[in-house]
């Protein structure tokens, strides 16, 4: 197998990242011949090893395609608010929403962070086409949930910049649902209050009589908000209240 029948083949498939195994399917060749037919072409600087198994047939220019090479993950976080252009900011790395967490890891000189979550937070996300590879993404509603769940993480600045942006494609009513999926009281809390000081309000949610921080990272001083049972340490409302 030469490098452009190689290559022919998979942009046939639109494969610009591959797999070992995407190759041995496509030729029919076995394994070890793959395996030794790659490392020759990878020698060569034809083609780039990205981690173990998995190929590219040209330096990967976009982030958001390394999603592609951690099964089980989406992309979230800061990662999803600069997919989504809320963020006027670029980062180096890409926050990847995992079920297990693994160890930072440098691919392309970019450093991807893990971020692990329960099996039950584990959804919400889309496939979207990215440079010719498919990837998944949290999608709007599951973005603002993610990032107030890790808002020791984000700014919650941030979180109410990005829902402010995307107002008119809040769908409230899936958005909703997740909350009540999830069924946690203080994430209720913190999701609900965001949402209502820009005008966007939610059914009745689950909610406890413990006064807890709008903002995690701040400390316990401010106004107590009765709605929604929070200590509003952050003024993100402009006044409002």
């Amino acid at each position: 197998m030469d490098f452009f029948t190689l290559q022919r083949n998979l942009e046939e498939f639109g494969l610009e990242i591959f797999t070992l195994n995407d190759v041995v399917k496509i030729t029919g060749q076995k394994k070890e011949v793959v395996i030794t037919t790659l490392s020759r072409l990878v020698k060569q600087h034809k083609i780039f090893r990205l981690k173990t198994k998995y190929y590219s047939l040209r330096r990967i220019e976009n982030k958001f395609q390394l999603q592609k090479l951690f099964s089980e993950t989406y992309i979230g976080l800061h990662s999803a608010l600069e997919y989504y252009g809320s963020t006027t900011q670029r980062f180096n790395n890409l926050d990847l929403i995992a079920r297990n967490l693994l160890k930072t890891q440098s691919i392309e000189n970019t450093e991807i962070h893990f971020h692990k979550v329960k099996n039950g937070l584990f959804f919400g996300f889309e496939k979207v086409r990215i440079s010719n590879s498919d990837v998944f993404i949290s999608n709007i509603e599951k973005t603002i949930i993610d990032c107030t769940y890790f808002s020791s993480k984000i700014y919650l600045a941030d979180i109410d910049d990005f829902i402010k942006m995307n107002e008119e494609k809040i769908n409230i009513e899936l958005l909703d649902s997740y909350l009540r999926k999830i069924d946690s009281s203080v994430l209720n809390k913190r999701v609900g209050y965001l949402l209502e000081i820009n005008n966007i309000h939610l059914h009745e949610l689950r909610i406890n009589n413990k006064y807890e921080c709008l903002n995690i990272n701040l400390s316990n001083a401010g106004m107590k908000n009765a709605k929604w049972k929070l200590i509003v340490n952050e003024d993100l409302a402009n006044g409002k209240e």
